[in-house]
């Protein structure tokens, strides 16, 4: 066993060979080199920034800038060393870290600056060789040529537009003009060249695009530092941060002394629950500001879901709900045949006079949830179909008039209702049952729903149990379904199984009828093909029925 000496002072030490030797795998990625030389010119106090490419060689690529130059080459090979002025370091933060990302990535990479010129042959100088600067005729600023260890771009021989969508992607937010082979790159959403709205926000500049019709799809906005994305991480499978809402597209450009980001890629911010709660707060005051915007531009009616979606309710408490909201049944729900089936089908606009309003007192129903076609509730959107009952998809806003008016209800509290059918003695006609269910046949009846009246229906129903049938022709709309849904193991309609239970039930109707002819027209009809123009007369007369056959 080795021994301890406890008298032994410890302190922090570094193994600066093979910390060296391993810091190239915490970079990331390609990409991040790239970002750390861009920022580099930026903190320079360059105004432009120009990439240069060798058709020849896809590992080639320089980069020159005017700024103010590298006053002291070794602050670039100083781990925790940035070398910028306290200026730069208070506002920014910078770690000293990024130029070794170049390193790792780059077999040779020559500087010139401030007439001095720097070559680095990277594994040597990794390894601990040291090297010195030459005197040299320089322009002003700073150009680094690098030769690569592999070629820019995901293939082998990179095609000039892949090179393009690399760096167009890079410096889409960044305040610097950046050209690639003489060619300007665009910045869509820098901040010295947008031009749409931009709000001015504690932590951060948000550059907006609103649409009320929310045509913006998947394409989400980026969050920015220091002009480059932090929102695209491949750490992370979705994008984070994301400001964008409904309604709202936003390129979110954070104040780089609020923020804390990851080291050493600086491509992503600190995850923390500090973090969290400030992307929190930024998305909140986003979307007061933005809602005041559109307030003050009088649109909040254009804008009315959209506010809605983001929980601006004050806005839009004293305006018409818009008709969008309104909706109403305009055929008798039947179950579901498949568990994916909706019944938008059945669902129609109101006509603008009978939309409820807080001055004509009409009734309706509240639903946030969704109206669900289901055994327990047929009956009652059955009523809501015969009533015309209008529905609102609701909101949570307990200040909103559709909240405090008593002639609305939440569809939960609606179904809670009783529904009961009449039919007077003289209109029934017979009664039988089907498969358990009972069948009334009658010529007329009426369904009363509690605190709405009564109505008389003018179609077949089949209603708190019972199928409720007027006499009329033998067809093919019973509303069996309503009773049975005719789902097989796998969940898909069982066609032949409810054609069979429609043949039947159609005859069980007839024998309620004592039409006998209609049975037998109806047992017949599956022939019909078969008959190839045959005609059959059956006739019933004391009992006995007679079939002959015709032409």
């Amino acid at each position: 066993m080795t021994s301890i000496d406890s008298k032994k002072d410890l302190h922090v030490d570094v193994n600066l060979s093979v910390l060296i030797k391993n810091f190239g795998e915490v970079f990331s990625g390609e990409k991040i080199w790239i970002r750390e030389l861009l920022q580099n010119a930026r903190r320079a106090k360059a105004s432009r920034i120009r990439l240069f490419t060798s058709p020849l060689d896809p590992c080639y690529l320089r980069i020159e800038d005017d700024g103010c130059g590298i006053p002291d080459f070794q602050a670039l090979l100083t781990l925790g060393g940035s070398g910028w002025d306290p200026a730069v370091i208070e506002k920014e933060n910078p770690f000293g870290l990024g130029f070794y990302a170049t390193l790792y990535a780059a077999n040779r990479v020559e500087i010139r600056s401030n007439n001095q010129r720097l070559l680095i042959e990277t594994d040597k100088v990794l390894h601990g060789e040291r090297i010195q600067p030459k005197p040299a005729q320089t322009p002003v600023g700073t150009t680094i040529i690098i030769e690569l260890k592999k070629p820019l771009g995901k293939t082998a021989d990179p095609k000039p537009e892949e090179i393009h969508s690399l760096f167009k992607e890079i410096v889409s937010g960044f305040p610097l003009p950046v050209t690639l082979d003489g060619v300007e790159l665009p910045r869509p959403h820098a901040l010295d060249v947008w031009e749409g709205f931009r709000f001015e926000l504690p932590e951060g500049v948000a550059l907006v695009e609103l649409d009320s019709e929310d045509s913006f799809g998947i394409n989400q906005g980026i969050t920015f530092l220091q002009g480059l994305d932090i929102s695209h991480s491949q750490n992370h499978s979705y994008q984070w941060p994301n400001f964008s809402r409904r309604g709202m597209r936003v390129f979110m450009h954070l104040h780089a002394d609020q923020w804390r980001v990851r080291v050493p890629d600086r491509n992503a911010l600190y995850e923390s629950t500090e973090t969290s709660e400030k992307i929190e707060t930024l998305k909140r005051g986003l979307k007061e500001t933005a809602a005041r915007h559109i307030v003050n531009r009088g649109e909040i009616g254009k804008y009315f879901e959209t506010l809605l979606a983001w929980g601006c309710h004050a806005p839009i408490r004293t305006l018409p709900i818009s008709n969008g909201r309104w909706s109403r049944l305009t055929a008798s729900v039947h179950l579901p045949h498949y568990d994916s089936e909706e019944i938008d089908y059945a669902i129609g606009s109101i006509p603008d006079r009978k939309i409820p309003t807080p001055e004509n007192g009409l009734s309706f129903i509240r639903d946030e949830i969704g109206i669900r076609s289901e055994e327990d509730v047929i009956d009652h959107l059955f009523a809501v179909y015969l009533f015309e009952i209008p529905i609102l998809d609701s909101w949570d806003d307990p200040e909103h008039w559709f909240s405090k008016t008593p002639s609305a209800e939440p569809v939960d509290a609606f179904y809670d209702r009783k529904i009961s059918v009449l039919v007077k003695d003289e209109e029934r006609i017979a009664e039988g049952t089907w498969w358990g269910k009972r069948v009334v046949l009658c010529r007329r009846f009426s369904l009363t729903l509690a605190g709405y009246g009564t109505k008389e229906v003018t179609e077949d129903a089949f209603i708190n149990g019972t199928f409720w049938i007027l006499d009329q022709a033998l067809h093919d709309n019973y509303p069996i379904d309503q009773a049975f849904t005719f789902q097989t193991e796998s969940e898909d309609f069982d066609l032949a199984s409810f054609e069979n239970a429609m043949e039947h039930f159609r005859a069980t109707i007839a024998i309620l009828k004592g039409d006998l002819c209609g049975l037998i027209a109806n047992a017949i009809y599956p022939y019909s093909d078969a008959l190839k123009g045959h005609r059959f007369s059956v006739v019933s007369a004391n009992g006995k029925i007679e079939v002959s056959q015709g032409t």
